[in-house]
């Protein structure tokens, strides 16, 4: 229980508010220079069959993303540590769910997937994997 409440939690969720920002700007960014028919034609490409699996590859970049911010907010301040991680996993998913409740116009952040927090573990810990000692 130390551990939990000795986490970074400010740079924690400095660097998932920083990421949602990001990729809520690009997908909202995406929707204001593609003509009406590019997005349709990617809705269609993100649509079933491929929805879940598009969710955690957009999910997982997410993940990446927060890892890299990650490492720039906590600098050489403090080592990231598999408990940081985990507390970045919790972070990001209160984050995409806050997200989630705003109506953010969007092509690839939508609603959320139980496949959300699979995306979200598989590219926070493959890119944190040098942290995983």
């Amino acid at each position: 229980m130390y551990q939990f409440k000795s986490l970074p939690w400010q740079q924690l969720l400095n660097a998932s508010v920083i990421t949602l920002v990001l990729a809520s700007g690009i997908d909202y960014g995406l929707t204001l220079i593609l003509p009406a028919s590019s997005q349709v034609q990617i809705g269609s490409i993100l649509g079933p069959p491929w929805r879940l699996l598009s969710s955690a590859a957009i999910d997982m970049g997410i993940g990446i993303l927060g890892v890299i911010i990650l490492e720039r907010v906590i600098g050489s301040r403090r080592r990231i540590q598999v408990s940081t991680l985990w507390g970045l996993v919790l972070c990001l998913l209160i984050a995409l769910v806050l997200r989630a409740s705003l109506p953010i116009p969007g092509l690839f952040l939508g609603p959320l997937h139980q496949i959300t927090i699979v995306g979200l573990l598989l590219g926070v810990f493959s890119k944190g994997q040098q942290y995983r000692h």
